[in-house]
């Protein structure tokens, strides 16, 4: 019965939670944790006022089709987050395989920086202006709504204002790390 009746009161908005971080667990032992967790490879893009920016990401994920929202998460210390909060806008390019080369270098592992990453790959642009990557599995072009800072990142999140999609069958995944198809 008490957890009904906490549950009913998290609900309501009558009680917020708030955790503390376990500061017993090996951070090491977690990160190697994660590396078994199999997820697609997006590579996040803003573009506008403040410049060009863009990262590798694979923590990713819808959250309404009512409006339609998404969000990704992103180091706080990142060049591109300040480039994302001030252009107010950002893109989800789901890669497939053949983009696999973008993924690294969107990553920080070939030594392109900021504007440089975007001389590979052919880019164009839906309604926020954000450069959105041709032949990606899925697209999403979002409008900024909400950043939340939750330790070393921040929780990005966006207004799905247009989307565009390949017939292709397979992402890009990365696992074990390593990249892979699915």
């Amino acid at each position: 019965m008490e957890l009904a009746v906490r549950m009913a009161e998290l609900e309501s908005g009558r009680i917020e939670t708030c955790a503390v971080p376990s500061q017993g667990l090996d951070g090491a032992r977690f990160r190697e944790a994660m590396s078994r967790v199999a997820a697609a490879v997006h590579i996040i893009t803003t573009g506008g006022p403040a410049g060009l920016g863009g990262i590798t990401a694979t923590s990713v994920a819808s959250i309404t089709v009512e409006p339609p929202m998404m969000l990704f998460c992103i180091n706080k210390t990142s060049p591109s987050a300040v480039r994302i909060r001030e252009n107010g806008v950002f893109c989800i390019n789901t890669l497939t395989p053949a983009q696999e080369d973008l993924a690294n270098i969107f990553a920080g592992r070939t030594g392109h920086h900021l504007d440089e990453k975007f001389v590979a790959g052919e880019w164009t642009k839906l309604v926020t202006g954000a450069p959105v990557l041709c032949h990606a599995a899925a697209v999403f072009d979002c409008r900024l709504t909400e950043i939340k800072e939750v330790m070393t990142h921040l929780i990005v999140i966006g207004a799905v204002e247009a989307v565009e999609f390949s017939q292709q069958s397979c992402n890009l995944t990365y696992a074990h790390r390593t990249y892979g198809t699915f």
